[in-house]
C-alpha cells in the first residue's frame, strides 16, 4: 500500500494577535497553515470557530504529521 503524500505546511502569521502572540498560536505570533496560506474562507481571516480564531484555512492540528 502507498502511504499517502504528506502535507507541506509554512508559517504564517497570527491575526488574531496580528504576531503579538496569545493562546491560540500558543503564544509565539505564528502558526502553521497549509502551504499556499490562504485566509479563512468563513471569516475572511478575521478570525472564527472555523480557523480557530487565527484567521487562516488548513491550520495544523495537534496530531498532524
Amino acid at each position: 500500500m502507498e502511504t499517502p503524500p504528506s502535507k507541506c505546511y509554512e508559517k504564517a502569521r497570527c491575526n488574531h494577535c496580528e504576531g503579538a502572540g496569545c493562546i491560540y498560536c500558543d503564544k509565539t505570533g505564528y502558526v502553521l497553515v497549509q502551504a499556499p496560506a490562504c485566509k479563512c474562507r468563513h471569516c475572511e481571516g478575521d478570525g472564527c470557530i472555523y480557523c480557530g480564531f487565527t484567521g487562516w484555512a488548513g491550520l495544523k492540528g495537534k496530531y498532524d504529521e
